[in-house]
């Protein structure tokens, strides 16, 4: 385990300018549940880059000592990303050996735990999630499905011991970090991009503008427009804010292993005015009930095909964040969830039926 000191004498002033599509930084991060654990890199520039010669980590609890583990010797091509998961594999781990979600884990409709009755939406429609065992352990089933699975989307597995090395190990209120090299310099000149800020603690989570979590049970993913990354130091007043993220539920790990970015040349932007909300459609692909989760509470929603024919709707009788879309019926292929808010906010996002 690499501890290095982070000194007061940082020449924060010349750090302050965000780079500009030349240098690696953080495009996705997941805190999830137990230790689903997960930061996506991002490569912006046109050439391609040995990830050996960077590390990744974090600052613990306001503490101004990084945590570091060097990346493996992996070229990242271009334009790609490349995901690093917290080494927790073994099906029949418990407690801190709890395993991240490999695609199997039991998912049914919930039962509340008092009364035994199926939990169920304003419209009457039971509520899905993942099953978990007296002990807070997942269950698993026989079915596989991809947008519960963390695993498949490593590119590489580290930190599986945590008193050998847990840099990995991050909560909502660790500032989670980029370096290049594998020490932090004494002028932290190689930082490349932080989550949170440096040096704080903000107690459960840093807060977005309206007081909700932003790195605690949450997903994060990079916006296109952003081109590198960001430093953010308690000792300067700092605040982060979540500026610059798209930020989703917890265990949406449906951004990952792909980024859009303006630094790409081929990027054409699907991005206006609409998705401005963060919205988490799943199952996807569905069968019969497509949930739609919003940060926001949900006024409308809309399914179209792609010809911009309406084929379902949803128009929410109380204030939830959450919708159930029947999808009975309907021919397989792909539709266009429609989801509206207040101040005629709409999320677009695709669906696909089976």
């Amino acid at each position: 385990m690499k501890k290095l000191l982070l000194l007061s004498t940082f020449l924060f002033s010349t750090l302050l300018v965000s780079a500009q599509c030349d240098e690696l930084f953080i495009s996705g991060m997941v805190e999830g549940y137990a230790n689903n654990r997960a930061l996506e890199i991002y490569n912006p520039t046109p050439s391609a880059i040995n990830l050996s010669g960077y590390s990744v980590g974090r600052f613990s609890n306001g503490g101004v000592t990084a945590e570091l583990i060097q990346l493996p010797s992996t070229m990242l091509m271009p334009y790609e990303t490349y995901t690093v998961v917290l080494d927790k594999r073994d099906s029949l781990g418990t407690s801190f050996e709890t395993p991240v979600w490999n695609g199997y884990q039991l998912w049914d409709v919930i039962i509340d735990d008092v009364t035994g009755d199926t939990v169920v939406n304003a419209e009457g429609d039971p509520i899905y999630g993942v099953q978990y065992d007296d002990d807070g352990l997942h269950l698993y089933g026989s079915v596989y499905r991809e947008w519960l699975d963390l695993q498949g989307k490593a590119d590489v597995f580290l930190c599986p011991v945590y008193d050998v090395n847990n840099s990995l190990y991050f909560n909502g209120n660790d500032a989670i970090t980029l370096i290049s090299g594998t020490t932090v310099a004494g002028d932290g000149s190689n930082i490349l991009d932080v989550i949170g800020v440096i040096g704080e603690d903000p107690g459960d989570s840093w807060i977005d503008m309206e007081g909700a979590w932003v790195t605690r049970d949450r997903s994060l993913t990079r916006q296109p427009e952003v081109t590198g990354g960001d430093l953010f130091v308690a000792a300067l007043g700092d605040v982060f804010t979540g500026a610059g993220w798209d930020v989703s539920f917890k265990n949406d790990f449906s951004e990952l292993r792909q980024h859009d970015c303006v630094c790409d040349p081929n990027f054409t932007s699907t991005r206006d005015l609409v998705n401005q909300v963060p919205v988490n459609v799943y199952p996807n692909p569905a069968t019969e009930i497509a949930i739609i989760e919003s940060t926001e509470i949900i006024e409308r929603v809309e399914l179209f095909n792609l010809t911009g024919q309406s084929m379902r709707q949803y128009n929410a009788s109380n204030s939830l964040r959450q919708a159930h879309l029947s999808l009975s019926g309907l021919n397989p292929g792909m539709y266009l969830v429609n989801v509206w808010f207040a101040d005629n906010q709409r999320t677009v996002k695709k669906l696909i039926v089976k």
